[in-house]
Order: C-alpha cells, then structure tokens, then sequence
C-alpha cells in the first residue's frame, strides 16, 4: 500500500471536536503515534490504517503521526465544550445578516472579521460583542466611507417671502421651523394652525404631497431674490464630511477680555461669537441622510458693562433631522430686534462677518427681514457627475483667471522688466480656447461660477446691504 504524501512539521492540519466526540482519521502504514495532552485527546490505532481520536476535556493539543517511511503528520487539535458550539452556531446565523463579515473561534474566543463595514453594520457588531463576551471585535474601518456635501446657505431674506412659502416663523420662540400647519381636504386650502386664518401659498394645494416637495425649487427662487435685490447672500460655505465626522463652520470675530488668577496675574482671553455651524451627517441604508446640526449665534451685549470686558448673549439650537439626499432644512429665528440695537453700541462690530452686514440691513433694522440658514446635505462619491462638474466649473476660473505658472526645475526665459517709476497697468490676454475666459486689464470678461448643483454658468448680483 502506497504511503500518504509527506507533509510539512510547519503545516498541520486543525481539528475542532467538541466533548465527547470521536474522530477517525484513515491513514495507512501507522507506524507511531504521539499526543500532547492526553487529558484532553486519547488517540489509539488497532490496525495501521486508522487512528481513532477520542475528545476528553476542553483544551488545545497535537496529535503527531508517523508512517513506516518516517514521514510525519501533525494534527492541531482544540476540543471545546458544547455550549460553545451552540454559542458560535447562534452567532454566525446573527452575522450573516450583515455583509463582509466573518467569524471563527481561536480557544474560548469568537473573532469578528470583516473590512469596508458601513457605521450602520459596524454599531450591530459592537452591539453583538457587548451581549456576547466571548467575541472579540477586530472588524476594521479600511475603505472609502461615502461623503456628505453640505451646501449651506444664510441669508437675509424678507419675512413676507417665507409667509409666502407657507412657513410661519413663531416670533415668541428662539429659533426653528414652525411645522404646526394642517391641510384641509375639503377647501384644498392650508392653515397655519387650526382655527387660525387661511395662509395664501404660491402652489395649487390640490395634491398636498406636492407641497412638501417645495424645498426643490428653493434654489432656483432664492437666486432669483439674490438677482433681484431682494435677498442677500451673507455667507454660502460648502462643506464636506465623511458619513459619522462633523463639518464646522464659523463667521465671526474674537472680544477680548480680562481675568485675574489667583495669584493675582491678569491675562487676557478672547472669547469667539459669531455664526457658527457644527453638522454631522450619517448616511442610512435606505440612502436617507440623518444629521446633527448645532447652530449658535452670539452678539456683543453692549448692556452689560463689565470691567473684564464686554458680554455675549448667545443664541443656541441643536436639532436632529432626517432628509433624502437634496432636500433643504431651513433654520430661523436667531436675531432678535433687541440684539441688533445693543451691538450698535460697540464700535467696529459693523465689519464682523454675516452679523455685521445683516444688522447694517435698513429691513433688518425694521423687522421686515429674517435672518435663515438653508442646509442642503448631498450624498456624493469620487464618481459623482455633479461633484465632477464642480470640480470642472473650479478648475475653469483659475484657469481663467490665472497664468500658468513655469514649471519645476525648467529656467525661465528673458530678464524681468525693470519698474520704470511711474504707473502701469499691466495688460494680458488669454488666447480665446473652448471652455476659457478672457482676462484684460483688471477685468474678467465672463461670468462668475454659480454654485448650485446642474445651473449653468451665469452671473449673479446681488444687492449691497444698508
């Protein structure tokens, strides 16, 4: 009878019993047989064509087989106790509900593998490792998690303009959306509450559904109020985070301020205010985008005069919401009448950005405008036609805009000019190819880059605030 193939000392073969259980491993030609620990595995052979392997007690051992040609065979052999078997049979029907992962035991162990794991499928398997003990988590965050393009908008926009939206701001509150309206099916009218009057919206109200989808041609209409003078664009900061990070955003200044230690040393610290902005996005399985938004707006409180420095009065919202990818949140409600006549009295607050412009407003300043953050979160990828086409509109300015410049390691050509004295305007122009702009004097002829999504390319002006 011919002799099995040779195998390596450093290649053995592994083996799980549990308690109890009998192997039979055929081999032909036995000529000896060595165990590790016989406590936990009894190995004997009444012929030389089989070894019988008898399961005695939970542990680790190695069986080792030698034939009549002297070759050797090695045997890693772990016997565990049954429950343990019954625990990794109930945990592999758990896991295989969630892709990409995969389990094997090592000892008393249960170890979770997998790569590229969605936050939705990683927080299932922290779950699973907190009920079961024996699990050890080594399920990793390796790979492209999917991103999150915040498009966020504040603007100063008439009040009457979100009347017309059929949006009621609720002046008592500090800030948000109002959502108490109710449809009536009967009038196919809108009210903003019931028993309240009739709100007159710009949309047939036939098929209620239709109204939610308002939030796809804000875009379109804000641009036009932009164009038309009638709005004002503070501030447009697009902002990009991974599903689960927090993207922030900040348009303020620093107020200095003095305080005393106690050994008596005064030193002095700046306290920041402003428009800040703190959002987290998490992209669901169902493609819903789910996200965190803090939203703090603080002035200089020109009433209270402290000999440290000047305080702050802060307004702050934190809001959880759910959203398909492009829709728009809308926030308001922030700047109180109050707030803007207190910060008249500190000099140079005029130039802080956002606050500075929206209290120079003369509708502001008359309660006739509404100070509104829009938060448009996007679910984009690097293949992504509309982040491609940003990409492309960028990458068209600066080219438009810029010479190119001369590259590494190559010499220039020719001497610079040397300044005669007197003034100069230096002329250039860019040869007219597909996709440029034409740059002469200090002008750009052309348009500026909109930013929406899918709008072409045209020029918007907006109006200078009072």
């Amino acid at each position: 009878m011919a002799a099995w193939p040779v195998w390596a000392a450093d290649d053995p073969v592994h083996l799980r019993l549990n308690i109890g259980d009998i192997r039979v491993l055929p081999m032909p030609d036995i000529a000896r047989i060595a165990v590790g620990d016989s406590k936990v595995v009894n190995a004997v052979s009444d012929d030389d064509r089989e070894v019988i392997v008898f399961a005695k007690d939970q542990g680790q051992t190695t069986l080792q087989i030698w034939d009549v040609h002297g070759d050797r065979k090695i045997f890693q052999i772990v016997v565990q106790a049954a429950e343990e078997q019954r625990l990794m049979q109930d945990i592999r029907r758990i896991l295989v509900r969630i892709p990409k992962v995969r389990a094997s035991i090592v000892g008393d162990k249960v170890i979770v593998e997998g790569d590229s794991l969605t936050d939705a499928d990683r927080e299932r398997v922290g779950i699973l490792a907190k009920h079961y003990p024996q699990i050890i988590d080594m399920t990793s965050q390796v790979g492209w998690d999917q991103m999150v393009l915040l498009d966020v908008q504040i603007l100063e926009l008439p009040r009457n303009y979100l009347q017309e939206l059929g949006v009621r701001w609720n002046p008592a509150s500090t800030g948000g959306l109002n959502a108490g309206m109710t449809w009536d099916a009967a009038s196919s009218k809108l009210f903003e509450r019931v028993g309240e009057q009739v709100m007159n919206v710009p949309f047939p109200m036939n098929n209620p559904a239709g109204y939610f989808g308002v939030s796809a041609v804000l875009s379109s209409t804000i641009q036009a109020m932009a164009t038309q003078g009638e709005a004002v664009v503070l501030a447009q900061p697009q902002l990009m985070a991974r599903s689960g990070a927090t993207a922030e955003f900040l348009a303020g200044g620093e107020v200095p301020y003095s305080v005393t230690d106690s050994n008596g040393n005064t030193q002095t610290i700046f306290k920041p205010y402003g428009v800040s902005l703190f959002i987290t996005p998490r992209i669901e399985k169902n493609g819903t985008v789910r996200s965190k938004i803090n939203v703090e707006v603080s002035s200089v409180d020109a009433s209270m005069n402290l000999a440290g420095g000047p305080a702050l009065k802060t307004r702050r919202t934190s809001t959880e919401f759910n959203v398909q990818s492009g829709e728009t949140l809308v926030l308001a409600g922030f700047i109180s009448r109050d707030q803007m006549q207190n910060t008249d009295k500190v000099p140079g607050f005029g130039d802080t950005p956002i606050l500075g412009a929206l209290f120079k407003s003369r509708k502001f300043q008359n309660n006739e405008s509404e100070l509104a953050i829009f938060v448009r979160p996007v679910v984009v990828s690097a293949d992504n036609k509309d982040l491609q086409k940003r990409v492309k509109r960028s990458k068209l300015i600066l080219d438009s805009t810029f010479e190119a410049g001369p590259l590494l390691n190559v010499p220039v050509q020719g001497e610079p000019q040397k300044d005669e004295g007197g003034p100069s305007e230096k002329k250039t122009r860019i040869e007219d190819k597909p996709g440029k702009r034409k740059w002469q004097g200090n002008e750009l002829q052309g348009s500026v880059w909109n930013p929406v999504l899918d709008a072409p390319v045209t020029g918007i002006r907006f109006r200078k605030s009072r």
